[in-house]
């Protein structure tokens, strides 16, 4: 039986994403991570899969078209920046998000996504949601908070907005050893009602 390694997201609109990708060429020149996001990968995740037997991709993709047709667009902007792990040496530097529309749209995407991908028979992951836009792994020495703040205003200052509307969910497979790693797979339109 063959496994995809799956995950669902958010993609970045191609105008951030230019945007960010300059932002980090600047930072990679001050900050000493090893492995920096390619601008074709960079994502919001919804829901971490796995590796996900391939029969289940049918039930994987209704659970996330019904939660789309239901779900309004989201319009987002990229915040400061933040890590994962020890502060001296991170192990992930990721960006924030805001939304700039109906607050908590993106933990009530994930919330409702939840229950359908389950009944889909897949295991998700019990950690709390942290909606962010990894940027770099792997950072060492030279990589703490002061540092990271500084590396990003400078680059920062001029990019223009970094606020995007999503419009899709996308179930995105991914390629270990690649670069882009992400394969799309499939979209799916955010066609709910916006709120009032």
């Amino acid at each position: 039986m063959e496994n995809f390694r799956l995950f669902i997201g958010l993609s970045l609109s191609d105008e951030v994403t230019s945007r960010l990708a300059a932002i980090m060429e600047q930072m990679s020149g001050r900050l000493p991570f090893r492995r920096w996001t390619h601008p074709a990968d960079l994502h919001v995740t919804l829901h971490f899969l796995g590796d996900t037997p391939i029969e289940r991709l049918d039930a994987i993709r209704e659970a996330t078209a019904v939660t789309a047709a239901e779900t309004p667009p989201i319009t987002l902007a990229l915040t400061e920046p933040g890590t994962f792990g020890p502060a001296g040496a991170p192990r992930i530097l990721w960006c924030g998000l805001a939304e700039q529309g109906a607050p908590g749209a993106l933990a009530a995407l994930h919330a409702a996504l939840a229950p359908r991908l389950a009944a889909a028979g897949c295991a998700l992951e019990a950690r709390p949601y942290r909606a962010h836009v990894t940027l770099a792994r792997q950072g060492g020495a030279g990589c703490g908070r002061e540092a990271i703040a500084s590396a990003w205003h400078e680059a920062s200052a001029d990019a223009g907005s970094l606020a995007w509307t999503a419009l899709r969910v996308t179930l995105f497979r991914s390629h270990l050893g690649r670069r882009p790693s992400y394969e799309r797979l499939d979209q799916f339109l955010l066609a709910g009602p916006a709120g009032p």
